[in-house]
């Protein structure tokens, strides 16, 4: 091969290699879907139901706001020229309810509904600015605690939006637990109780039975009608675990749940083994205390549940009860026609 094609050929080589580097240096497509504004400012678009009213929203601590102020022409306090200026504002509400605008100040936003602040900033504008257009957006939505006491398999403080309804809490405190009376739900606001009919939503999606929430809202769910003490059993605060073990199918630990018995969580554990016994079912207290039959017993937080072999099995091992018995007469009829 001659110097010219060994030249050209480098050549063409050096040309295929600087396209390929120069490929793997193109800028990568953001492949993101969130929206720019949401990406530089730490908050992300949630569902909604519909669009928000601004003259119906509430603002409250938490709440983000985007301030735009355009064509803000004002004058300088020294030099006395004038001067024009945008500012995009995005500033949060804080936890008194206060909100600080630069230039304008502090304003308190409680109680207020989202067009309500853009009315009093824009009347309040003229002590500042000689023209200006206050526009204001709502970026992201607060957030905030409820109480969901009562017959809830988590009763707690559960985080909510002003977006959220009655049905979220309730799911957010593990749902409502299979003693409770969930003919009707207690909602307390603002010092009145509602009584809430959850079926007629789950039946027919009525939504006044399903109401959005507000800060200082308090859910209650009633117990059944029971006795003091075994109602002592069912109401419980503590996620410590339970440990079932034993002749199940699925040895496990599970978490507390307040009114279920020692059958309940058999069954959760997938049943008893055909050689294990249901009846001489045991519970083991974190004090050290056994109770024993306790198949019907209800569970306290840390205890163990053990399920041990049947008694059936212990004598005829894989043997079948039927067998068995039939071994036995044949011995004693066999036994009855030795003496005869």
């Amino acid at each position: 091969m001659s110097i010219k094609k060994i030249s050209f050929l480098l050549t063409i080589s050096s040309l295929m290699i600087a396209q390929n580097s120069q490929s793997l240096e193109l800028p990568q497509i953001e492949e993101s879907n969130t929206p720019i504004l949401y990406r530089e400012y730490g908050s992300v678009p949630i569902p909604l139901e519909q669009t928000l009213d601004p003259e119906k929203y509430i603002l409250g601590p938490g709440d983000r706001l985007r301030i735009n102020i355009t064509g803000g022409l004002y004058e300088e306090s020294i030099s006395k020229e004038w001067s024009i200026e945008n500012i995009d504002n995005f500033v949060l509400i804080d936890p008194t309810g206060t909100l600080f605008i630069p230039k304008l100040g502090p304003i308190n936003v409680v109680g207020k509904t989202l067009a309500d602040i853009e009315r009093e900033l824009n009347d309040y504008k003229d002590k500042i600015y000689k023209e200006a257009i206050i526009t204001v957006t709502l970026i992201r939505l607060r957030q905030f605690k409820v109480l969901v006491h009562g017959a809830v398999n988590n009763p707690k403080f559960v985080k909510v939006t002003p977006v959220s309804r009655l049905y979220d809490a309730l799911n957010g405190a593990g749902g409502i637990q299979k003693y409770a009376d969930n003919n009707k739900i207690f909602l307390k606001r603002n010092g009145e109780t509602k009584e809430i009919y959850l079926k007629k939503f789950l039946i027919n999606g009525d939504l006044n039975n399903n109401p959005q929430l507000i800060e200082r809202d308090i859910i209650y769910v009633p117990f059944k009608e029971l006795e003091k003490d075994n109602l002592k059993s069912f109401i419980e605060y503590n996620n410590n675990r339970i440990i079932i073990t034993g002749f199940i199918r699925g040895p496990k630990i599970l978490k507390f749940l307040p009114g279920y018995k020692v059958k309940d969580y058999i069954a959760m554990s997938g049943g008893i083994l055909d050689i294990g016994s249901n009846y001489r079912s045991k519970i083991i207290r974190s004090n050290g205390e056994i109770i024993r039959f306790a198949n019907n017993e209800f569970v306290e937080p840390g205890d163990i549940i053990e399920v041990p072999e049947s008694y059936s099995s212990i004598l005829f091992g894989n043997t079948g009860f039927i067998q068995a018995v039939t071994s036995i007469a044949t011995l004693i009829l066999a036994y009855q026609a030795t003496i005869n």
